[in-house]
């Protein structure tokens, strides 16, 4: 019995993603973690602590998980389920948005930046070996980049095709660099 409980936790540590967090920025980033829109498997880990300058955080998601990862800057309200920012009329707050192990796209992870909420911190996210990253460095940056402030048309305001900066890649361990 102890070598079946033994296998199964092992296997239930393979198969977690890590995220890990790396904080390019002059300043500390306060980071939230959120299983919205709860169709996945929810993330039950501690609360990530705000990163310090230079800095880096591993964010270990189960199996499954879909969910978002943003800033969340003083008076954005995005400490909730990173709801808030420009949408309450409070300080805007990026997101980095994640469907791991997705069977709808082959078991893969779908990922993107957002700033629907707002722009708040420049990010980049770095896939696993083979795939494409995606970098917003500004408020204005390309639409196949991130969502734009406020656009939840998901078609850049309506000019192109539908969710244009979202990627597919194979389910692993990723990278979002803050600041790059």
């Amino acid at each position: 019995m102890f070598s079946t409980f033994l296998f199964a936790s092992l296997l239930a540590v393979a198969s977690a993603h890590t995220i890990t967090l790396r904080n390019n920025c002059g300043f500390a980033v306060g980071m939230t973690v959120s299983s919205f829109p709860h169709s996945g498997v929810d993330y039950t880990g501690p609360a990530i602590p705000d990163i310090p300058a230079g800095g880096s955080y591993n964010l270990v998601v189960p199996t499954g998980w879909n969910g978002r990862i943003c800033d969340h800057p003083p008076n954005s309200g995005c400490q909730n389920d990173c709801f808030g920012g420009i949408a309450f009329g409070e300080a805007g707050c990026s997101m980095t948005e994640w469907n791991f192990d997705a069977t709808n796209i082959g078991g893969n992870t779908d990922y993107d930046i957002s700033n629907i909420q707002g722009f708040s911190v420049p990010q980049k996210i770095i896939p696993p070996s083979g795939c494409d990253a995606v970098t917003c460095t500004s408020v204005d940056c390309p639409c196949n980049e991130a969502y734009r402030p406020g656009d939840t048309s998901g078609t850049c305001g309506g000019t192109g095709p539908l969710d244009q900066a979202t990627r597919v890649c194979a389910s692993g361990d990723y990278t979002v660099v803050y600041c790059p």
